[in-house]
């Protein structure tokens, strides 16, 4: 029997830099703080921003932290995960794979678990990298005198939706 690899089928965890960069973006049961309802929402949307910038981050091990995306809430979004999921697969450029391989890679299932695992890691990488945008655009960015809202968080929201760069979000 072939064994089959299915992503997100269990939870994430979020260590060191980036545990700290998400604590910036998001409180737990504090909406009024955070840019996201929830972690899960922030996961979501990371790795299209990374992939959209091109921006990989590895873990870091340096720094203490973690934050941990439970598999209840990844399941509310399955649906989007394994389609921003294929995107990855499909559009990433760092592999050196040719369009043909990506193409492969996206819409076959893994043959093996060193496959599987290079799959997730890619897809997490980018998920790092969009956190570090995120926390550039949203949380260490200064407002400027073109911003049209004096309140850092608000003009800071808007820039971001406002960059030609990064998808709608």
């Amino acid at each position: 029997m072939v064994e089959k690899f299915e992503y997100f089928k269990k939870g994430f965890v979020v260590i060191g830099k980036h545990s700290r960069l998400v604590d910036d973006m998001w409180e737990q049961g504090q909406i009024h703080n955070s840019y996201f309802k929830r972690l899960v929402d922030l996961y979501t949307i990371a790795p299209i921003i990374g992939l959209r910038m091109k921006r990989t981050a590895d873990e870091d091990h340096i720094e203490e932290g973690r934050r941990n995306i439970q598999l209840e809430q990844i399941m509310t979004r399955l649906e989007d995960l394994n389609t921003i999921m294929k995107m990855v697969l499909l559009l990433d450029e760092t592999s050196c794979l040719t369009a043909e391989q990506r193409v492969d890679r996206t819409f076959r299932n893994p043959d093996t678990k060193e496959q599987f695992d290079a799959n997730v890691e890619l897809f997490n990488s980018y998920v790092r990298g969009g956190i570090e945008v995120l926390h550039e655009l949203l949380v260490q960015r200064a407002l400027s005198i073109e911003d049209e809202y004096t309140e850092v968080k608000v003009g800071n929201i808007v820039a971001l939706l406002d960059n030609p760069l990064v998808p709608d979000i």
